[in-house]
């Protein structure tokens, strides 16, 4: 009986250790001015959603994104997944930009193969 209690209480606190993992967390990054969530499944993948801004911030949003990865990656090598929200880019709009979904990549650190 006490082993069943014991094997249920490991479960459900592996269970909250996993909600937890899962939660997204609002950040800014003051270097790049960007506003984005962090949201990590585990030490090996995440998803980063990138606020959409103007044009010009955009190429900042592209390079914090690659810097993000390698410092979450922890400079191991990495993969990133676009799920959504490439920017077109129009050198000369002639109307008004619609609202733009965020930057939203997907980021699968992987393990360096021993040599």
């Amino acid at each position: 009986m006490l082993s069943k209690i014991f094997g249920l209480l490991l479960l459900v606190s592996c269970a909250g250790q996993a909600e937890q993992l899962a939660k997204a967390e609002r950040l800014y990054d003051f270097d790049h001015k960007v506003h984005y969530s962090l949201t990590a499944y585990s030490e090996q993948e995440f998803l980063l959603e990138i606020d959409a801004d103007t044009y010009t911030h955009f190429a900042n949003q592209s390079v914090f994104l690659l810097r993000q990865a390698s410092v979450l990656c922890k400079e191991q090598p990495f993969a990133l997944k676009v799920i959504s929200g490439v920017q077109e880019y129009r050198a000369l709009p002639t109307e008004p930009r619609a609202y733009q979904a965020p930057l939203t990549v997907q980021l699968r650190c992987e393990l360096k193969a021993n040599k």
